[in-house]
């Protein structure tokens, strides 16, 4: 069942490397927002002071998008596609669904979990824990309606930190921008000045926060769609689908679920921790309350 089979040895080394690597793609994202914000906004108040280097504070922001562009963004895409396929080996094996090659290519390559895994033992007490997560109380009812929980859980998760963190990056942006503005327009620049002073150096952390903000957002209302089609197949479940029919809709929704996965951008391991603590009695909540809606309507005991 899904509470013994997620916490063997096999799957929680899983659930290692798949935070490994998303881990590493954070590491670059963050490396992006240090060139890209605090380095761009000192390059653009030191501008303010010596505006003689405005040239080369203008080239370094063009740089460094250009590195952005053709770098680092497909090397973090890589890292969360490999990470995404170690979650969906994951979820394949505890919710017993078939793997779908079509989709999601070859399994991962044990050695890779390995090796992910191993450097994740380094600094693992850091984070959450990796054991039940999903909610024990799914085994509480059949698989095929136990999974539906889990999968719900997923979208809910995912969609609810997106959305958080895309407001903290909506309100960083705009927060940097009134303010490098402000400093130049305080000294009466013209609009020239204005745009080689502040906008063009800021341009980088501007780049980033808004592509963030444009990609969490898109990514929290796939998987509100997602939660929203886990509730039609929950529907299906209480009304007696049969065992059959239920796990074929829970392996079209697993794909879109790696999908998503697979193109959302990282979301950074501080703000993973502070709501995964906030949210996690929650989580648990709405599987009890969904076994229990589930064990009247099939009239489980």
């Amino acid at each position: 069942m899904i509470a013994t089979a997620q916490n063997t040895e096999k799957q929680l080394q899983r659930l290692a490397a798949q935070r490994q690597l998303y881990t590493t793609a954070k590491q670059i994202f963050a490396w992006q927002v240090i060139v890209g914000g605090p380095i761009a906004v000192a390059g653009a108040v030191f501008v303010l002071l010596r505006p003689e280097f405005k040239v080369y504070i203008a080239s370094w922001g063009l740089l460094v998008a250009l590195c952005d562009l053709f770098w680092l963004t497909p090397w973090q895409k890589s890292l969360r596609g490999a990470a995404a396929r170690v979650q969906e080996a994951f979820d394949c094996d505890v919710l017993e669904l078939k793997w779908n090659d079509l989709k999601a290519g070859k399994h991962p390559d044990p050695e890779l979990v390995k090796a992910q895994s191993t450097k994740y033992e380094r600094w693992a007490d850091t984070m959450p824990t990796l054991k039940n997560w999903y909610s024990p109380s799914a085994d509480e009812l059949p698989l095929h309606v136990g999974r539906i929980i889990c999968q719900r859980t997923n979208c809910w998760w995912d969609s609810t930190q997106r959305r958080h963190y895309a407001a903290w990056l909506a309100g960083i942006a705009v927060l940097l921008f009134v303010v490098v503005c402000g400093l130049a327009l305080s000294g009466g620049a013209s609009l020239e000045a204005l745009l080689l002073k502040g906008i063009l150096p800021l341009a980088p952390a501007l780049l980033i926060a808004l592509r963030q903000f444009t990609e969490q957002r898109e990514a929290a209302d796939r998987l509100d769609k997602l939660k929203d089609h886990c509730g039609t197949i929950w529907k299906a479940a209480l009304s007696g689908k049969s065992n059959t029919a239920l796990t074929d809709m829970s392996r079209n929704l697993q794909d879109e679920i790696f999908e998503n996965r697979r193109k959302a951008p990282p979301v950074l391991d501080f703000i993973f921790k502070r709501l995964r603590n906030e949210y996690e009695a929650s989580m648990h909540h709405a599987a009890d309350h969904y076994v229990s809606e589930a064990k009247a309507a099939l009239r489980i005991t």
